[in-house]
């Protein structure tokens, strides 16, 4: 049970620092700075190397006492301090991923609205309007106005 406390400790340490990662990556995605927020994402993919491979030990742990579920074998062993040691760092521990959750989640939204943004610019700039879905025998056909397409290799 020590080796699997030692290990949760060590990942709890882990998620910390990439939950305070996450919370500067979305504050430079609010202010739009695109190199800072993709430096932070080269940071954190050590940190989640190092959480896996932290889980594959625990997993090696896991198959020696010949269990896949933590949590179930968690509840049948007897109350010691080490057990609820291991609850309370299993608990901080799914406190953390439920706040990165959250936090990814609007990173995300954040850099599908970038994408949207820099999608639409690139078709002002080129002048490139979108045809319709379903249009009407004189509407060009829905080529664009100007007779090319975004991204057209001649432009």
């Amino acid at each position: 049970m020590k080796d699997i406390i030692d290990i949760l400790r060590q990942q709890l340490i882990l998620l910390g620092r990439l939950l305070e990662l996450a919370k500067a990556q979305k504050e430079k995605l609010v202010h739009t700075d695109a190199e800072a927020a993709r430096k932070l994402s080269a940071d954190m993919e050590p940190i989640m190397i190092d959480i896996s491979s932290l889980d594959k030990r625990k997993g090696g742990i896991m198959a020696e006492l010949h269990t896949h579920n933590l949590l179930e074998w968690l509840e049948k062993q007897p109350e010691s301090s080490d057990k609820a040691m291991l609850q309370t760092l299993l608990n901080k521990q799914e406190n953390i991923l439920q706040e990165l959750k959250g936090i990814n989640s609007r990173n995300m939204q954040f850099l599908d609205r970038h994408s949207k943004f820099i999608d639409y610019s690139i078709n002002v700039m080129t002048q490139t309007s979108a045809g319709v879905t379903y249009g009407t025998p004189g509407d060009n056909g829905g080529m664009p106005v100007q007779g090319r397409k975004m991204f057209d290799t001649g432009v």
